[in-house]
């Protein structure tokens, strides 16, 4: 079941927005609602990101068909190290601004395969993962005995001020309200602690490319960025502005901002064509991830 919600921009609130246009291809699993209909992509023009207008919310039964160990799959066979690289450097970075991990915390939220809390382990962190479906949380379990919470995170799933350190990792893209999660995250997180944002850059030059090709090959009315009704199901599409835009208003203070080229993800199909166009973006600043690294400020004595 889908249920629509005439919303103003997710990331900022604003209620200024600009039509780019009807979503374009659409998946077998949404084919079966009507609502999809109504739905477009827009702009804001406040803060610049993107997102689908009226949103679009998902019934329980419904997430757990698009969300599960089978969204992980390509090819035929479960995609669980394409871009390991890219997440040891990041812990490596946060290692640098936290210090010695030695009997410290860290959370993943959504995550999904279990490559960042790999990462987060073999850098020294105690690690403990939350993703929405039991068969990746099992998943994780089997494989490597991490500690798992199955469900979406509240502000009663864990008690204040419970970890050093909080991964969000190429989820926020996919929430309807990122910002009630954010307030979540800064809650669980201890004084000086780090959080740990990861998107895709919805300006990056494989995303200008998607759209005009797109329009091109299938539908010149249509628009193809965030690509909503066909997986990854993205519903929300930031930038360097809104990314920041987000993270400052949620009370976090930006010590790391990268957009990185993806490089370091693998890529099963159109190999060449897709590296060279990750290196053109890489310098036309045009990367395709936003990876972010903010910190939780201590309490102030006033406080």
């Amino acid at each position: 079941m889908i249920t629509l919600r005439d919303e103003n921009c997710p990331i900022c609130e604003s209620s200024n927005r600009e039509l780019l246009g009807k979503p374009g291809r659409i998946s077998g699993a949404f084919r079966k609602y009507d609502e999809i209909g109504q739905v477009n992509v827009v702009r804001c023009m406040d803060c610049s990101g993107k997102y689908i207008h009226p949103m679009m919310y998902f019934s329980e039964e419904f997430r757990k068909e698009l969300y599960n160990l089978d969204y992980f799959h390509s090819n035929g066979a479960l995609e669980d190290s394409k871009n390991v690289g890219e997440k040891i450097t990041i812990m490596a970075a946060v290692k640098k601004l936290c210090g010695d991990p030695l009997g410290k915390t860290m959370l993943d939220i959504g995550c999904g395969t279990g490559e960042f809390l790999k990462a987060g382990a073999d850098a020294g962190f105690n690690v403990t993962g939350i993703d929405v479906d039991s068969t990746t949380t099992d998943y994780i379990t089997r494989k490597y005995g991490f500690r798992m919470v199955t469900g979406l995170l509240g502000s009663e799933t864990f008690p204040a001020s419970s970890f050093d350190v909080v991964v969000l990792s190429h989820v926020i893209e996919h929430l309807q309200a990122p910002f009630e999660l954010l307030g979540v995250i800064h809650g669980i997180l201890k004084p000086n602690g780090l959080f740990v944002m990861c998107t895709p850059n919805s300006d990056s030059l494989e995303e200008d490319i998607h759209h005009l090709y797109g329009r091109f090959r299938y539908d010149r009315s249509k628009c193809y960025y965030l690509s909503p009704f066909l997986s990854p199901y993205h519903i929300i599409g930031f930038n360097r502005e809104s990314a920041r835009r987000i993270l400052e208003r949620s009370g976090f203070d930006v010590e790391y901002f990268k957009v990185l080229s993806g490089l370091e993800w693998q890529d099963q199909r159109l190999k060449f064509i897709m590296r060279s166009i990750k290196v053109m973006g890489a310098l036309i600043s045009k990367g395709m991830n936003i990876v972010t690294i903010s910190r939780k400020p201590a309490r102030t004595s006033i406080e």
